[in-house]
């Protein structure tokens, strides 16, 4: 008998292998047309022949299990009706819903790859794709670039590509995902472009001014660091 494709808690976020994707919920939006966020997640392995990240294509083979990697999240709004028609998935308002953390309304559905049963795409798997680039994907991003921008998941600091913050952000596709992989400024931490926002900012590290020395609020490390030979 052919297994039903679609079937909620067929999976969950703490088993999910690679190569697998999971439709964890949906969540309500402020969308007048109300839609509501699909959240896929899927275990993304970067490729580092395509990078050209040496540290990690020197652990490529030794590290065997990637299934201990943490799940990339990816969103896309969809209506009610579509959820239906294109996955069979049915839900109403007795469903059990609850406010997460965001103050939005969710339902937990924990769909192992998500399949289309109609359209043009029937038979093909929601997948999540990674595209990382030097260019913001949209005015939000622009505007919060150094709090959204790529990061060393363990320490904080922030990964530059030539200079430039990264920004690595997930989309839903259909079947294979093409990701987009760039490779990190070896001495990335003295460099890109800075600001301190006030006296207060906590860098990790003590650091006493020298005596006379007028030090920027902004610019690039490059001219921060002609300013202390300078002192």
């Amino acid at each position: 008998m052919k297994k039903k494709p679609n079937l909620r808690e067929s999976g969950n976020a703490d088993t999910l292998k690679t190569g697998d994707s999971l439709l964890q919920a949906i969540v309500k939006t402020n969308s007048e047309a109300g839609l509501v966020q699909i959240r896929l997640l899927e275990i993304v392995k970067p490729d580092p022949e395509q990078s050209g990240d040496l540290k990690l294509l020197f652990q490529s083979l030794t590290r065997s299990n990637d299934n201990d990697r943490k799940p990339r999240h990816a969103w896309m709004p969809i209506g009610y009706a579509e959820l239906e028609a294109f996955f069979g998935i049915k839900v109403s308002e007795r469903d059990k819903w609850f406010v997460n953390c965001r103050g939005k309304e969710e339902l937990t559905l924990n769909i192992l790859n998500p399949t289309f049963i109609a359209s043009f795409n029937k038979g093909k798997t929601l997948r999540v794709q990674v595209r990382e680039s030097i260019y913001p994907k949209d005015e939000w991003q622009a505007d919060n670039a150094d709090t959204d921008c790529k990061k060393n998941p363990e320490t904080g600091q922030k990964y530059y590509h030539e200079g430039k913050f990264i920004f690595a952000n997930t989309f839903i596709v259909t079947d294979e995902p093409q990701h987009q992989w760039l490779l990190a400024d070896p001495d990335y931490k003295e460099q890109g472009t800075f600001t301190v926002k006030s006296d207060n900012t906590d860098y990790g590290y003590e650091w006493t001014v020298p005596k006379g020395v007028d030090v920027p609020k902004s610019g690039t490390f490059d001219e921060l660091r002609e300013v202390l030979k300078k002192s």
